[in-house]
């Protein structure tokens, strides 16, 4: 197995993050497993150091923060078809989510678990920094554009 390092948020407002050991999570079905060549900061990440519990409060500490990830992938789970080992993606990792509440599912660490539906292939030419840029954002505009509880318009659609 690889050996995996993150910077961890070991407690409610705990600063600064404290980078150590971390293990190695391969992934379940739909999942892939990227090694991380460029992560992005939100407002998210150093919210949660401050405001502690007032924010995310389901969290069990220690901690692996980070949503904007971009890196190789290195291991797939059944079932995905989508990538191959090797494959240079951009991923929202949600593990701050209280659904799956998962420090695996951070980004900031070495190794990464996403699931394969919140990843996208980039090409050769975009670096990593640039694409670990794009994921919360984009996700945040879908939400606004077409969550019933917000504009709710309705999903762009090809023909096939």
């Amino acid at each position: 197995m690889p050996s995996n390092t993150a910077a961890w948020l070991t407690a409610a407002k705990a600063n600064p993050l404290k980078v150590k050991t971390a293990p190695y999570t391969p992934p379940r079905e739909n999942e892939i497993v990227i090694k991380n060549g460029a992560v992005a900061i939100n407002p998210v990440d150093w919210l949660k150091q401050d405001m502690g519990d007032m924010m995310f409060s389901w969290i069990k500490y220690p901690f692996v923060l980070g949503s904007d990830v971009a890196g190789e992938v290195v291991e797939i789970g059944p079932a995905v078809t989508r990538f191959k080992v090797g494959d240079r993606i951009v991923g929202h990792a949600i593990g701050i989510g209280q659904k799956y509440n998962s420090s695996a599912k951070g980004a900031f660490q070495t190794y990464t678990v996403l699931f394969a539906h919140m990843a996208s292939p980039i090409p050769s030419t975009l670096s990593y920094e640039s694409a670990a840029v794009l994921p919360l954002g984009a996700s945040t505009a879908a939400c606004g554009l077409f969550q019933k509880d917000q504009l709710a318009l309705q999903y762009p659609s090809v023909s096939p």
